[in-house]
């Protein structure tokens, strides 16, 4: 009897950290193409590999990071580049209000340091488990937010290492394309989903190509378009 609730109470104490790297690994691929985009971003600026890769656990955010990056390069003041991040990274307020609950009765130093892991990725993980609460969800999200940060950080370290062995290439561009393509691999579940990022992905690259910044927007409203034609005719059948 002993011997089986210490199995059972073992079991349970590794189910949060089993499922934080299952979900880790679901959210590598999205991930990793937009590490790699940003970290040949990073090679090819003037702040230098050492910040760039030192941004990647401290800030901790691809959107803030390419915009803070992107502006510095652009000659930007200090106020104006860390101003805009913060503009960028204001949704995570939202994700923090709706976590707060699950924090609440938290340690305070898991108070403290568990809000830097707030990213899209991890808010949406953490949301499908409600199982998880008190020390389940400190273990589960310490290792979803130490996994994607090592995932992060290694896939920015590899870009900085490759970028100044690549042609020339428009590496904005193909940054803001990265970020498009890893929001959206983890929604792909079905056809409609598919076809979405399909041609989002696509629309997004090309017009990239001659303005880089409409290329996110063009992307979203054509995915839209296309996943939402895709879904009504599979209602019709």
């Amino acid at each position: 009897m002993l011997l089986a609730m210490t199995t059972d109470t073992e079991v349970r104490s590794r189910r949060p950290i089993a499922d934080a790297l299952r979900d880790a690994g679901k959210l590598a691929p999205g991930l990793i193409p937009y590490g790699l985009a940003l970290g040949v971003v990073v090679a090819s600026t003037r702040m230098g590999d050492l910040a760039g890769l030192l941004g990647a656990p401290l800030v901790y955010g691809g959107s803030a990071q390419l915009t803070a990056t992107t502006l510095f390069q652009q000659g930007a003041g200090l106020l104006a580049v860390v101003g805009s991040a913060a503009v960028v990274n204001a949704r995570l307020l939202l994700y923090g209000a709706a976590l707060a609950p699950r924090f609440a009765r938290q340690p305070r130093w898991f108070r403290l340091l568990a809000p830097h892991f707030i990213i899209d990725q991890t808010y949406l993980s953490a949301s499908a488990h409600p199982e998880h609460r008190s020390r389940d969800f400190r273990a589960y999200w310490l290792a979803l937010g130490g996994a994607v940060m090592a995932v992060w950080s290694a896939a920015m370290g590899l870009g900085v290492l490759l970028g100044p062995r690549l042609p020339a290439l428009p590496h904005l561009a193909l940054a803001s394309t990265a970020m498009f393509v890893g929001i959206l691999v983890p929604r792909v579940k079905d056809r409609a989903s598919v076809a979405a990022a399909v041609v989002g992905g696509l629309v997004a690259a090309l017009v990239a190509q001659t303005a880089p910044t409409a290329g996110v927007i063009a992307g979203t409203v054509a995915g839209m378009l296309a996943g939402r034609l895709v879904g009504r005719q599979a209602a019709l059948r």
